[in-house]
């Protein structure tokens, strides 16, 4: 069994005049991604690998759920410059390709990957993920690379807010 939880970062700043993988999240992309992250706590999942894309908002929305899990000192945060992905296909590639010694794995990316990912491996059309959008799905294969179509759960801030 392998679990795969996609998440899209939180919600970023247009304060700044910055390129795209420089901009920050915002306060409300804060205040979400922790919410976010004690949901993500409450269903009990214990993660053995974080990845995320390499842009500035995907890090700092990792950091917030990274900080926030109950064993944090046992992971690190894995950047991936393939994870800055907003068609989905360099991270459906990406999981893939994930070691097969992994079982339940979380990543931080893009709009439009979480979106063609939820349609790709759990069948769910016209789903808009939001930012702090978490997708889980549970795939019944034992190598990544053999992951076609599963079961997918979502939780989205404003069900908790």
């Amino acid at each position: 069994m392998k679990k795969l939880v996609l998440i899209r970062h939180a919600k970023s700043s247009w304060e700044h005049n910055v390129d795209d993988l420089k901009r920050p999240i915002s306060n409300q992309g804060y205040t979400d991604s922790q919410i976010m992250s004690g949901i993500f706590n409450n269903l009990d999942i214990k993660i053995n690998a974080i990845f995320s894309s390499h842009s500035k908002r995907t890090l700092q929305t990792a950091e917030v759920f990274h900080n926030n899990l109950p064993y944090s000192c046992d992971l690190n945060i894995i950047e991936s410059f393939n994870l800055y992905d907003f068609s989905g296909n360099m991270v459906d590639v990406f999981v893939k390709n994930i070691n097969n010694k992994l079982d339940n794995v979380m990543i931080f990316t893009h709009n439009n990957s979480c979106n063609k990912l939820a349609l790709d491996y759990g069948g769910i059309s016209s789903l808009h993920v939001p930012t702090s959008g978490i997708l889980i799905f549970e795939f019944d294969v034992s190598l990544w690379s053999d992951i076609i179509k599963g079961k997918c759960n979502y939780y989205f801030p404003k069900t908790f807010k």
